[in-house]
Parts: structure tokens; C-alpha cells; sequence
């Protein structure tokens, strides 16, 4: 508890410097919204640059990247960064420990700064460990040899069968033998990125967020099981409720997100009068209207 405690200090009091140190490629640090931000910024060029079949985009992740990253690339970069001054951690980069953005992204800086300063790119951006490359394909194709080429050094490897390569449209060059790896995954309508949608299809959209609401939706049906009101209530207000769309509706235009908004709300609705009557009658309309009241107005927030 007391550790936990200690990076969180540590990390509000070093969290705007290292926004600033980090800033133009990496969103996880010190980015509000950063998620959002990738996320409008690949389907705005996307939308601008669709029938240019020069470009592609190249979504990275690395595998198991927290667990796996060098503690020694790690230590080198906080020399690097602070000199003789200390971070004081003996958790190393573990999930949960509040410093675990911060580390991680250090040691990825200098591989992103190598991007940076030798490939021209339309679009270069990193949350953690999830890249999202744009630009011609020969140099998107340079881009992928280098992460390959330094990964290793830094503890992360490449899955490349997880990889994927995408662009609506094609002048056949990323077609060519050679340029990029015969695996490697090749969407033709969309790919899914940090949670949510890159494309400029309606069905792919909707698709996507469809299969979200239908998985909350399952979520919640288990709530029963429980048999504890007040659990399943602080379960599905802080774990199911409204926040699970949230993102998709800040990310996608919310015409395309009908069906499943629809969905969603069904279920939540059926889940909400089960904790309330426990699939007694009694549950219509005004009932649905006041329990959606926040608590200070007598609702279930």
C-alpha cells in the first residue's frame, strides 16, 4: 500500500515536466485524453488522404511490453533524464505501480526520437506500447525494420502475425515482395486501435461498437448471480454502466453508434430493475427516470 502510495506522489510531482519531455508522440503521459487524441488525429488523415494508395498505416503492439521491457534500458534512461538525482523504486515496472506509464515511455523515447529524426511520416504517435504509424508505404515499411532492429535491445519483441497494415486504397507498392513481411495482418475496411475504430466504414463502425455493447451487455446479465443488491449496484456504476461507451461516442460519430447505444440501454435498464424489484412489476417508465437521477437527487447515479 505504502509502495503504491509512494508512485503516486512521485508521479504527480514529476507527471507535467515529463508530459513536456515526452510530448508530440507519446499520449499516455501527462496527455489528457490521449486515447481521443490518437484517435481523431489517424481518422482525420485517414478521411483526408483515403484514396492516396501510396500510404499506409502501421499498427504496432508489443506483447507482454510491461513485463517484458529491460530494466537496464530503464535505468540508463532515468541516468539519462535525471543525473544524480533518484526516482526511489524497488517495484520495477509492474502494473498498477502509478510510475509504470512514466518508466515505460522513457524507455521507449529514444527509439521514437529515432523515428522521429529519420523517417518522414504524415502521422507518428504512441500510447504506450501501441503505435500507430502513418505515411508512404516505403517509409512506413523502414519504420517497422527499425522497431524490429531495436526492440530486442530494449527487452520488447515483435509479433509481427499481430501487426496490421491498412489503407483503403492501393497502388499495389505494398503489395510487392519484400517490403513488408508475408504474415503480417492485413485489414481491408478497418482495424480496431486503442479500443475504438480507424476507418471510413459505416459497417466496420458500427460493427465494432456493436460487439462492445453486446459484451457489457452479457457483463451485467451475470449480476444476478450476486444475489447482493448493493454489490451488483457498485459493480455496474463503477465496472458496466454508461462509461463503457463513453469512449466510443468521443471517438466515432454517434449516428453510427445508434444501434448499440440502443443496446446498451436496454440492458442496463433490465439489470437496473432486477437490483431494484428483483423482476417484481412495478418498474416502468418514472421508475427508470428516477433511479437514473444522480444520488444527491435521490437516484442510484
Amino acid at each position: 500500500m505504502w509502495r503504491c502510495l509512494a508512485s503516486e506522489v512521485a508521479m504527480k510531482g514529476v507527471g507535467k515536466e515529463m508530459g513536456q519531455y515526452l510530448n508530440e508522440f507519446q499520449f499516455e503521459v501527462g496527455v489528457s485524453g490521449g486515447a481521443e487524441v490518437v484517435h481523431h488525429s489517424v481518422n482525420k488523415v485517414l478521411s483526408a488522404r483515403h484514396d492516396d494508395g501510396s500510404l499506409a498505416m502501421l499498427v504496432v503492439d508489443f506483447p507482454n511490453a510491461l513485463n517484458l521491457v529491460d530494466r537496464s534500458a530503464l535505468l540508463h534512461e532515468q541516468g539519462c533524464l535525471w543525473g544524480d538525482k533518484h526516482i526511489w523504486s524497488t517495484t520495477g515496472v509492474q502494473q498498477g505501480d502509478h510510475l509504470v506509464p512514466l518508466l515505460f515511455a522513457l524507455v521507449l523515447h529514444p527509439l521514437i526520437h529515432q523515428i522521429r529524426d529519420n523517417y518522414k511520416l504524415l502521422l507518428h504517435a504512441w500510447y504506450l506500447d501501441d503505435g500507430t504509424v502513418i505515411g508512404d508505404s516505403k517509409e512506413v515499411a523502414k519504420v517497422l525494420d527499425i522497431i524490429r532492429l531495436a526492440g530486442p535491445g530494449l527487452g520488447l519483441e515483435l509479433n509481427i502475425k499481430k501487426i496490421e497494415l491498412f489503407w483503403h486504397s492501393c497502388d499495389c507498392r505494398k503489395l510487392h515482395s519484400g517490403l513488408f513481411p508475408a504474415d503480417i495482418r492485413r485489414p481491408s475496411v478497418g482495424v480496431k486501435l486503442l479500443g475504438g475504430s480507424a476507418s471510413r466504414d459505416v459497417s466496420f463502425i458500427s460493427g465494432l461498437a456493436m460487439k462492445r455493447a453486446a459484451k457489457d451487455v452479457d457483463l451485467m446479465r451475470l449480476l444476478p448471480q450476486l444475489h447482493d443488491p448493493q454489490i451488483e449496484l457498485l459493480l455496474l456504476r463503477s465496472c458496466m454502466g454508461i462509461t463503457k461507451i463513453f469512449f466510443g461516442l468521443r471517438t466515432c460519430q454517434p449516428v453510427h453508434m445508434k444501434d448499440d447505444a440502443l443496446c446498451f440501454d436496454k440492458g442496463l435498464r433490465g439489470s437496473i430493475e432486477d437490483i431494484v424489484v428483483c423482476e417484481d412489476p412495478f418498474f416502468g417508465d418514472l421508475q427508470w427516470q428516477l433511479a437514473s437521477l444522480p444520488f444527491r437527487f435521490s437516484g442510484l447515479g
